[in-house]
């Protein structure tokens, strides 16, 4: 297979009971642990809302791999809640060209937004950083995992560029993604456990 972007057809799927909706499923309960995936039913209505977006990368007429993002109105900005390749194309490309394809189409995906996010293990941070994209410095995030708190790094492709972003905007941000991801309010003890260390400014690296 080769790496080549013409190889690969990405595309948004909004029929969820198609087969490329259950090609992608079959992905996502191959790829990641029970304790850390949402039930099918719940992520369709999740994405009947709107406010989530399922894109599938298919190769050869069957998906490669999928990607499944959040798109936050205010602030505005997108994050990327998971991203997978199947197990029989790993290897070849897929998960890069994937990712770099959100990244270009980030305004399609939100006009506004400047920031796609991810919530990203040490051993994963390499293979984004690759496509541009940085880690939140000195952000003491944590996870609000099932089993409980995991300190995770927050990282951010920005579109524009910058060097560094406000305590402001990565506190809104981090409020946004503990409220429309993780269902936590603004006074969860865990969120201020951290949320007040947050430098004042916030530099990517």
């Amino acid at each position: 297979m080769s790496n080549k972007p013409r190889d690969l057809l990405i595309a948004r799927v909004e029929q969820y009971s198609s087969c490329r909706f259950r090609e992608a499923m079959q992905i996502y309960q191959a790829e990641f642990l029970v304790s850390s995936r949402l039930p099918i039913a719940k992520i369709r209505r999740l994405l009947h809302t709107g406010d989530y977006q399922l894109f599938v990368a298919s190769h050869g007429g069957q998906a490669a791999g999928f990607a499944l993002v959040w798109v936050c109105k205010r602030p505005a900005f997108v994050h990327l809640d998971y991203i997978a390749v199947s197990h029989d194309k790993k290897g070849h490309g897929v998960g890069t060209l994937l990712y770099r394809w959100l990244l270009t189409h980030l305004t399609s995906l939100s006009p506004r937004a400047a920031l796609l996010t991810l919530e990203v293990d040490d051993d994963l941070v390499g293979f984004y950083r690759r496509s541009h994209t940085q880690v939140l410095y000195d952000v003491p995030y944590l996870f609000p995992g099932r089993q409980g708190p995991l300190p995770m790094n927050l990282m951010a492709y920005d579109r524009l560029r910058r060097s560094a972003l406000s305590r402001t905007l990565v506190q809104n941000v981090i409020r946004a993604l503990y409220k429309g991801i993780h269902h936590r309010d603004a006074k969860d003890p865990l969120l201020q456990s951290f949320l007040p260390r947050v430098p004042r400014r916030v530099r990517l690296s």
